[in-house]
């Protein structure tokens, strides 16, 4: 609506001849115009000398003959923005506000000028009958062109290159004028990313490398993160650790010892929600008779559990999962949409060592192994929406996949994948709406660069991945989750100094560039 100030501020200068003038045609010439910016403010446009040429175009975000023609119109201006010809957006509807304009304009990447005509005395000035109507003024403010936007990028070409312009005249075509639209909703297609990231902690005084992250959101909203830290993998002191963030905050609590068992450490952890709303934490117990190296001990595993009903706060004894050793987790379970929950794990299994699934269906009483994915391991499991399994394995120089269509039971033989792994920890999740999300090392031989690709098509086919980490060190380990508010959070080794987390929307996956 525009204010007393403006309407005074309007009527002396229609009172000084600036708004009473005569309809221009081409080859007149058009003088100084009123008009208001979007926030309301008062503006004169008379500057046409500073230019070769100046494109007033008549257009509303309420019609969609101006929207059907904004791609059209946003490719000549680019072409010709930066050859002196400065395109000018004038909206001469009075029911449509700036802020409806600027949503507009920023949803179809308008990257001019555009102005409100809400008395509709600048349309008058130049005869204006349509949406979209265009007229090129040369730098005396001779109007050289008037009419659709078919012979537009001709005529400024011709006012760019300084050459006489051949069309002269298309008849306008569109949505007359006087005839307001009703407001309607713009589709964005630029979308609004989001992304932060930070260290869960920087330092444990007595625990100098860190592991194998995990990462489940509590029933409360709360985020839980579970990994194993010690002096090296597989040291005696190797322990457990848990960090949260409380729903709403953006820290995370100091790191609380959650798991410790003196000469027989806890490695490879998952954890995540059942259907009950218990947090289960899933661990491999290292049962080898120690001392042991470095980085061993993985063969001799126990599977072990502890469950929560508070959300993590406070947790129940251990209780073995399952007494053959050997058996370790990396990724958490999903839950398909039978209600049964499907737990990821390797080891040996009916004399095969590779990949295979737990199967509960009464939340954990009872267990039921999938049939075996021979030489691949650390598998990461989605549920496509014909309802078959599809998993994805560790295993260098390229990430392994098999599908099966009968629950587990039996798994396709198990196929290269275009992807790269350095024999490498990865992680897969099915987003709410289908995609799918994969995090994993870029690489055959290293654990640099961390990325990240989106699918489309339910892991057949992946997107050029976007790389999370690139400096030199370790970034390794991933987990992926998407929480109840859609945000996909990842968290991974960070150098084994720390972990790391990470957390987005998909727009940041997709979305590179905005117009400006």
């Amino acid at each position: 609506m525009v204010n007393v100030t403006m309407i005074v501020l309007l009527a002396v200068l229609m009172a000084c001849g600036m708004g009473t003038a005569a309809a221009v045609e081409v080859g007149d010439v058009v003088g100084p115009v009123e008009l208001l910016t979007l926030d309301g403010h008062p503006l004169v446009m008379d500057n046409y000398g500073e230019r070769r040429g100046t494109v007033v175009l008549f257009m509303s975000g309420r019609w969609e003959t101006t929207d059907a023609a904004m791609e059209r119109i946003n490719r000549v201006h680019v072409r010709f923005r930066l050859r002196e010809v400065l395109f000018v957006g004038v909206c001469s509807n009075p029911e449509e506000s700036g802020d409806e304009l600027r949503t507009f304009c920023q949803r179809r990447g308008v990257i001019f000028p555009v102005y409100r005509d809400p008395v509709g005395d600048v349309a008058k000035v130049f005869k204006a009958r349509f949406t979209p109507e265009a007229f090129v003024l040369d730098r005396d403010g001779t109007v050289v062109y008037h009419g659709a936007i078919d012979g537009l990028e001709k005529a400024v070409a011709g006012l760019a290159s300084n050459r006489p312009i051949e069309v002269t005249s298309v008849p306008a075509k569109g949505t007359p004028i006087d005839k307001p639209g009703p407001k309607r909703e713009i589709e964005d297609p630029y979308g609004s990313i989001s992304f932060s990231s930070e260290l869960i902690f920087e330092k444990i005084p007595w625990a100098a490398a860190h592991h194998c992250s995990t990462l489940t959101e509590a029933g409360n909203g709360d985020l839980v993160c579970v990994w194993y830290g010690g002096s090296y993998e597989s040291a005696d002191d190797q322990v457990l650790f848990l960090s949260r963030r409380k729903k709403g905050e953006r820290i995370w609590s100091e790191p609380e010892v959650v798991v410790r068992n003196p000469g027989r450490p806890p490695g490879n952890a998952v954890v995540f929600r059942d259907g009950l709303d218990r947090i289960w934490i899933v661990w491999g117990r290292m049962e080898s008779a120690r001392p042991i190296r470095r980085g061993s001990g993985w063969g001799e595993c126990r599977l072990m559990y502890r469950l929560s009903t508070d959300n993590g706060m406070t947790w129940s004894d251990d209780g073995v999962l399952h007494d053959e050793l050997g058996w370790l987790p990396r990724n958490a379970p999903i839950t398909l949409r039978s209600g049964e929950l499907v737990l990821p794990l390797s080891g040996r299994a009916g004399g095969v060592r590779g990949s295979f699934l737990l199967k509960t269906s009464d939340h954990g009483t009872t267990w039921e192994r999938s049939g075996v994915i021979p030489g691949a391991s650390q598998p990461t499991v989605i549920e496509r929406s014909d309802g078959s399994l599809f998993v994805m394995m560790r295993k260098r120089p390229r990430i392994m996949q098999s599908q099966s269509h009968d629950g587990g039971r039996t798994w396709s033989e198990p196929q290269r994948s275009d992807l790269n792994n350095p024999d490498a920890g990865i992680a897969m999740a099915r987003l709410r709406n289908g995609h799918v999300v994969l995090v994993f090392n870029d690489s055959a031989t290293g654990r640099t660069p961390l990325s990240i690709a989106r699918s489309t098509d339910e892991g057949r086919t992946w997107e050029t991945p976007l790389e999370l980490e690139s400096n030199p060190g370790e970034y390794s380990y991933p987990c992926v989750i998407q929480t109840s508010d859609g945000t996909i959070h990842v968290t991974y080794t960070y150098r084994r100094y720390a972990i790391k987390h990470v957390e987005f929307d998909e727009d940041w996956l997709t979305r590179f560039d905005r117009p400006n």
